[in-house]
């Protein structure tokens, strides 16, 4: 009797899960480019003078990255991506730039980068550099601002008796200048949310130009606080909006994580 055997049919193979170090949104940080990634930041790190601790090299670098991909994300989302087409242009770009194809290569052996890695940072180094300019462009160029001069005293009596002079009729820019000889306490314009003392600037938003307030206690002393000017819409200098950007960026990037839901894999 000869037996005919059935053909049996093959079943797919399982794929196999990449290890990740963490899931942003079900979108996984694949382990090994945490990895290179923390030895490149080690890399960074040679020769400073106040080098990060090695003990939080691993935090700082795994928050960066939950940050670029909550960031590429976005990007994607309002409609802006880098295919392999773009991916390729940018590698093609990079080897016009250093002379040759080698010269890549040997590059990313230096930096810890295999082909797959790099164009994958590139990737996500464009996305979230697109979604970073849309927020920081986000700041106006003109915002309300108050120009404010002050009186400040390193102790509460020093500006006791400041507030009684003034209370008593002597001019304040005159006592200004007697406490602060260098500058006058002139404060400049500022917009909400750019001085270091955030009482000295609620108060500051809370005066009508010309008037004066009681003595305010920050960290660093006693300020009295004069509104010279206050306008709905002016100017920012320069700082002034780099810093309200650094503010929006860090405030978005805190609403991203808040509603994101992010799995950290790490072993």
């Amino acid at each position: 009797q000869v037996e005919i055997s059935t053909p049996t049919e093959a079943l797919p193979p399982t794929p196999t899960e990449i290890p990740t170090a963490a899931l942003v949104n079900g979108e996984a940080i694949p382990l090994t480019y945490y990895q290179n990634e923390v030895l490149r930041f080690r890399d960074s790190q040679a020769g400073k003078t106040n080098p990060v601790p090695d003990a939080e090299i691993q935090e700082v670098v795994l928050n960066y990255l939950i940050e670029q991909v909550l960031l590429a994300q976005a990007a994607r989302q309002a409609g802006f991506s880098l295919d392999d087409q773009g991916v390729q242009a940018r590698v093609e770009q990079l080897v016009s730039e250093l002379g040759s194809g080698g010269a890549l290569t040997n590059w990313m052996q230096t930096h810890h980068f295999d082909d797959a890695e790099f164009r994958l940072s590139l990737r996500l180094a464009d996305e979230a550099a697109w979604q970073r300019d849309q927020i920081i462009q986000s700041v106006p160029e003109q915002v309300e601002q108050v120009r404010a001069q002050q009186i400040f005293a390193t102790t509460q009596a020093g500006a006791e008796r400041a507030l009684n002079s003034i209370n008593a009729g002597a001019d304040f820019n005159k006592l200004a200048w007697e406490y602060s000889p260098e500058s006058g306490g002139e404060l400049g314009w500022f917009p909400r949310g750019y001085l270091l003392y955030p009482e000295v600037e609620e108060a500051a938003f809370s005066l009508t130009p010309g008037s004066y307030s009681g003595i305010i206690q920050s960290s660093i002393g006693f300020h009295i606080l004069k509104v010279l000017e206050h306008e709905p819409s002016h100017l920012l200098t320069t700082d002034a909006r780099v810093q309200l950007q650094a503010k929006a960026l860090e405030n978005w990037l805190a609403q991203a994580k808040a509603s994101a839901v992010i799995e950290t894999r790490l072993p």
